[in-house]
């Protein structure tokens, strides 16, 4: 048996050093890996492969950290703007000189295409950004522009909103808002799919993708912004996350994600060997589990309030995350402006589960319903899938998990089709109708995020919020609508927020990962010595 490990030891070393021998450690040059490869670089297509859109592309506003751990929305492409009395229309100059990385230069023609590219392209995003005037009118077909937005000339613009939203301007920070080329988009065939047709103004472009093996992103020597100390990165695509751990331990790879990793390695290797290398932030978000109001079960809010109370969240954070989790309480996570330290969660409590499953007149076995997984889901989320799936097998329930590839997922949740699903929501930009409004907001938003919510009065009153000014109203109303969604209508459950570590190489001066705590950052953002 020694001589048989011994041996796959050094298989897998063999197949490191084959690895990083195609991308030998030079100035300029930041090494990373994932465990997935992208399936596009188009944002109006994908929620979570950012890593590529957040580098190529730059959005009209960005989110920073400040000195004191608080986020602030500042100008990017946008140079200046000013906002009408009411609230509602937002006059903005674009930054002159920019070009894309194809030497085009940014108009407000481009801005105009990216917004009704997003309400009508039919993707995952079509969400964003429906809160200008006319949207909702180009998405279903009745305009062909967007009536609430006007070039004045190519460096300037204005946008109207239906009504007055006191989060606009943070949502477009969000890698969805990523501004791309009208021109391009235009007549290329291959947008996110081919190297050369995804063109955008960001520090970088990418000029190789392997599919399921690598893809390099190269400097923009057109870029408009201070030259990144990263000039080269490599994203090596390494499904095993243990051979990962011995890349980084071998000096082959300059940050390592530690979330794909085992709680026990993280804690044993990482926290010890490496204590001086981590680089720890908030993933801010929170990890969910979504109920379908019109599966037959689930419908019952008896039936859902049973689940909540039969998920053991603390043994989950004290498991599975080592404690670097916390618990999550409702919808708005902690971290997020609008967060209430004192909003409380339905207790672990299977024997009153069992007592409501029973006056709902369920008897023991008598429910099932699907966890549907995506399979690209990290190593820890697969794991929380199947601490649920026992928690609910102890109160009666059959809950059978079925993994689906991404693409289909997506499809799935986004049909409202799913009975169940338990998933990650990092925030895109920090203003509580992030989330709020994005699960909440309308049938068509929660159909796709929270599986069908039929309060209609509530999805009513979470649309109107937006357009509250004063922030404390505002705030209060956000706060009396979480308690409904979480406590009176059970609408999903409240799981886990993590912290999240990365791990940096000896090469690495300094890391600073994106403001809400993503896996994908900004290469622009990394020092290298």
């Amino acid at each position: 048996m020694k001589k048989i490990a011994a041996f796959l030891f050094a298989l897998i070393l063999m197949t490191t050093a084959a690895a990083s021998a195609e991308i030998p450690a030079e100035d300029g040059l930041l090494r990373v890996a994932a465990l997935y490869d992208i399936s596009t670089m188009d944002v109006a297509q994908t929620t979570d492969n950012y890593m590529v859109p957040m580098n190529i592309f730059d959005r009209l506003f960005e989110s920073v950290v400040q000195e004191d751990g608080s986020t602030a929305v500042v100008p990017s492409l946008c140079e200046s703007y000013t906002v009408s009395d009411d609230g509602r229309t937002y006059t903005f100059t674009l930054r002159s000189s920019v070009v894309f990385s194809n030497g085009s230069a940014l108009t407000a023609s481009d801005v105009q295409y990216t917004f009704e590219r997003l309400l009508t392209a039919g993707g995952v995003n079509d969400d964003v950004p429906l809160e200008v005037e006319g949207a909702k009118a180009l998405q279903d077909g009745e305009a062909d522009t967007l009536s609430g937005f006007t070039v004045l000339d190519d460096m300037h613009f204005t946008v109207t909103l239906a009504a007055a939203n006191a989060g606009f301007l943070a949502e477009l920070t969000g890698p969805a808002m990523s501004i791309v080329d009208r021109e391009t988009m235009e007549t290329v065939e291959n947008f996110g799919l081919a190297c050369e047709d995804t063109i955008g103004t960001g520090p970088y472009k990418v000029t190789e993708w392997v599919v399921n093996d690598h893809y390099t992103l190269e400097y923009n020597d057109k870029y408009w912004g201070d030259a990144p100390s990263v000039r080269k990165m490599i994203v090596s695509i390494i499904p095993d996350a243990s051979t990962q751990n011995l890349m980084y331990q071998n000096g082959e790879l300059d940050i390592i994600d530690l979330e794909s990793l085992d709680s026990t390695i993280v804690a044993s290797t990482y926290k010890t060997l490496y204590a001086d290398k981590l680089v720890r932030c908030s993933r801010v978000g929170l990890t969910y589990m979504a109920l379908n109001a019109k599966n037959e079960f689930l419908s019952d809010v008896r039936v859902r309030k049973a689940v909540q109370m039969a998920i053991n969240v603390d043994a989950i954070v004290a498991s599975i995350y080592s404690g670097d989790a916390i618990v999550e309480n409702g919808v708005i996570p902690e971290g997020v402006w609008g967060f209430n330290k004192d909003l409380q969660r339905p207790a672990y409590d299977p024997d009153a589960a069992k007592a409501l499953l029973a006056e709902a007149g369920y008897s023991d076995g008598q429910i099932s319903f699907e966890l549907a997984m995506d399979s690209s889901s990290s190593s820890n989320t697969q794991l929380v899938y199947q601490v649920v799936q026992q928690n609910l097998q102890a109160i009666g329930v059959n809950a059978t998990i079925k993994a689906y590839d991404e693409s289909s997922w997506l499809d799935l949740r986004k049909a409202g089709e799913m009975d169940s699903f338990i998933a990650n929501w990092t925030m895109d930009y920090n203003d509580p109708a992030n989330i709020m409004y994005t699960f909440f907001g309308s049938a068509a938003k929660t159909s796709i995020r929270s599986l069908n919510y039929a309060n209609e009065e509530v999805m009513a009153r979470v649309a109107a919020a937006s357009s509250i000014t004063d922030d404390a109203e505002r705030m209060a109303e956000y706060q009396a609508l979480e308690k409904q969604i979480v406590e009176e209508d059970a609408a999903w459950v409240p799981l886990l927020g993590n912290v999240h570590l990365f791990a940096v190489g000896e090469r690495v001066e300094s890391f600073t990962p994106y403001w809400a705590g993503y896996s994908n950052f900004y290469a622009k953002d990394v020092v290298l010595k």
